[in-house]
């Protein structure tokens, strides 16, 4: 798969037709695909797995996506809609190009994150733009509370046409693997889209069952089947859940492809990522490092995925407080985005946003600020001014002045990111947690504690309620909630509450984890506090 932006359907043409005739040099055919207009996006991946289909070999061009969908769905949802079949719709033995417009990009890598990730070569088509002047384009930031709560519930109704589909196609002989990755998987992936994560829960439970007796041949396909359910466990603190089926993944992938394959280094990146998670720093070290050397033979060395494997490398650096040894490969993935995407693209937000973490917990502040600020306004800038990326950015910031004293600039950007959150997710989604989270903290540092105390219980009831008892943000919500009641000398309700999020600790981490070991420490403090009370 290759992707291209463009902005003149005049230069597409031009390079199409250039590409032609140096293929068929080598007797290679190209043939061109150009979408349907105004199709729901079910039809449209139909129509488009029967073009490719009918094909028998050679290059593809594939145009037409920024009319492809009706009005009826919206575009995000269209697109996971893609983002969902990528499997069928990369099997083909083809080599495919995608012509994407740079409004329909800016939403297709934040809704199609997997299937952009399968772009093996990211080009940008530069001339002076002509902008089509007969088709609507909407800027990303278009996006109201009104259509995110419509995307929620499109998001359920889709999960449960797809199961009902399910049972149809099991009835009638489907395969399981199909069964799999047809329905099960994207009725799932639809709801950690939108991040339905009680419904998701519930949804993964009820069919654990019949996922183990689903019997799929060991085959590169089965391989991100297992990948993308371990991705959907993790999402839910699920981990003990997620590791084998990683592990899995991996070993398919090691056997049937070969060991420096790029698809084993996703796998080794995502059991990386899910061993950090863990606080199992030595395990994922490895991994990390391993994922990065097969993507910069395999990639190149200024290729976007080595930039992912430099940042998480150095997250994991940056949270073992190796901070000399994050700082350079920041700085590296931070060179190679800005060289692929430009200098202000939401990729580039993000990595300048982790380097500012980095310089904060190192007391750069000088250095840190500037970061933290450039960020938030490519996010402002490319996104639009009530964007979720962008309620990120300003927590970041908010914990950032608060850091520095700066309580009455910190105040306002805390209560913004959380009315970005709540509009743009609902006011029920763990984001929101995490914006209550952090403006009760901010509240009980400044003595406040009847006004931290009651944002600290909502965002604990909204935790319990979306990712379930046992996940480890309910237990940071126990710890920050028992270290308010301890401020106020309610030591009773305080000790209930260490007690609880110890437990939570020792079955997600084990008893050996800093997180457990911190917690226990507090709750000895505490207890000395009582005695000498």
């Amino acid at each position: 798969l290759a992707r291209v932006e463009f902005s003149s359907e005049f230069a597409r043409q031009q390079v199409v037709q250039a590409l032609r005739v140096d293929l068929a040099r080598h007797g290679i055919t190209l043939t061109e695909i150009t979408l349907p207009t105004h199709q729901s996006p079910e039809d449209l991946v139909a129509a488009l797995l029967d073009s490719l289909q009918a094909i028998e070999s050679g290059v593809v061009s594939i145009a037409g996506f920024a009319t492809a969908f009706n009005r009826q769905t919206p575009l995000p949802d269209a697109l996971r809609v893609l983002n969902f079949n990528r499997e069928r719709l990369a099997a083909f033995p083809l080599t495919q190009i995608w012509w994407i417009t740079p409004v329909l990009m800016q939403t297709a890598i934040h809704a199609m994150p997997d299937l952009n990730s399968w772009f093996s070569l990211r080009l940008q088509l530069t001339e002076a733009a002509i902008p089509p002047t007969d088709v609507p384009q909407p800027k990303a930031s278009s996006l109201s509370a009104t259509d995110t709560l419509a995307n929620l519930g499109d998001a359920r109704q889709r999960a449960h046409h797809l199961i009902q589909r399910f049972e149809t196609a099991r009835q009638s002989g489907a395969d399981d693997q199909a069964l799999l990755t047809t329905y099960l998987l994207p009725a799932l992936e639809a709801l950690a889209e939108v991040g339905a994560q009680q419904e998701l829960r519930d949804l993964t439970t009820q069919f654990e069952g019949l996922l183990g007796q689903l019997k799929t041949a060991n085959t590169p396909a089965i391989a991100s089947s297992l990948d993308r359910l371990a991705t959907l466990y993790a999402a839910q603190g699920r981990y003990s859940e997620a590791e084998p089926l990683y592990q899995q993944a991996l070993a398919i992938r090691q056997t049937l492809l070969a060991a420096d394959h790029p698809t084993v280094a996703a796998s080794l990146n995502n059991l990386a990522e899910l061993y950090r998670a863990q606080g199992r720093y030595d395990e994922a070290e490895p991994l990390y490092v391993r994922s990065l050397d097969i993507s910069e033979r395999q990639r190149g060395a200024d290729h976007p995925d080595v930039a992912t494997s430099l940042n998480n490398l150095a997250e994991l650096y940056r949270t073992q407080g190796r901070y000399d040894e994050a700082e350079p490969l920041y700085l590296r993935a931070i060179a190679i985005d800005e060289s692929v995407y430009g200098q202000d693209h939401p990729d580039v937000a993000a990595d300048l946003n982790n380097l500012a973490l980095l310089y904060n917990s190192q007391g750069r502040s000088s250095e840190a600020e500037p970061l933290y600020v450039r960020s938030l306004a490519i996010w402002e800038r490319q996104l639009g001014a009530d964007h979720p990326d962008v309620a990120l950015s300003l927590n970041n910031l908010a914990g950032f002045y608060q850091s520095q004293g700066r309580s009455s600039e910190a105040e306002p950007l805390y209560e913004r990111a959380l009315a970005i959150r709540e509009r743009q997710l609902g006011v029920d989604h763990p984001d929101v947690a995490q914006s209550l989270n952090n403006l009760a903290g901010f509240y009980q540092s400044q003595g406040r504690y009847g006004e931290a105390e009651p944002l600290y219980k909502r965002a604990l009831a909204i935790r319990e309620r979306q990712l379930g008892a046992d996940h480890p943000d309910v237990a940071l919500s126990l710890n920050n909630l028992a270290g308010l009641y301890r401020a106020q000398e309610r030591y009773g309700e305080a000790e209930l509450l260490y007690w609880r999020a110890i437990a939570i600790h020792e079955k997600c981490f084990g008893t050996d984890h800093p997180a457990t070991h911190r917690v226990r420490e507090r709750l000895v403090a505490l207890q000395q506090d009582i005695e000498s009370a």
